[in-house]
């Protein structure tokens, strides 16, 4: 139950942050990375991991784990949310790196 109160919560972070109608958690199993978007990823958990002295795969999970679709037409957006340590952010990921199946097709 906690877990998908969190969700709606970044979903109307995400929606204000980036003027949309809505946004979509999309399951990591359903995204499709290519090598370029794998890379910025786990650059992107390295880097944060050390600044906060966390464990880089613990962080890698986390991201894989919050990645949201924004609608109607937007990019992908991975939510960075780790209140312990006061931080909230977005990303987004350009779509050149990605795609995922919506619906049982794939968008991108």
């Amino acid at each position: 139950m906690k877990e998908s109160n969190v969700r709606l919560e970044i979903i109307e972070k995400i929606k204000t942050e980036y003027n949309a109608t809505g946004a979509i958690h999309i399951d990591y199993e359903d995204i499709k990375l290519n090598d370029d978007g794998k890379d910025a990823l786990i650059k992107s958990a390295e880097t944060l991991a050390e600044r906060l002295g966390l464990h880089h795969h613990n962080l890698q999970k986390h991201l894989y784990n919050n990645i949201y679709y924004i609608e109607p037409a937007g990019p992908l957006v991975v939510a960075i949310s780790l209140p312990e340590q006061k931080i909230e952010m977005f990303a987004q990921m350009p779509q050149s790196m990605w795609s995922f199946r919506l619906n049982n097709r794939f968008v991108n």
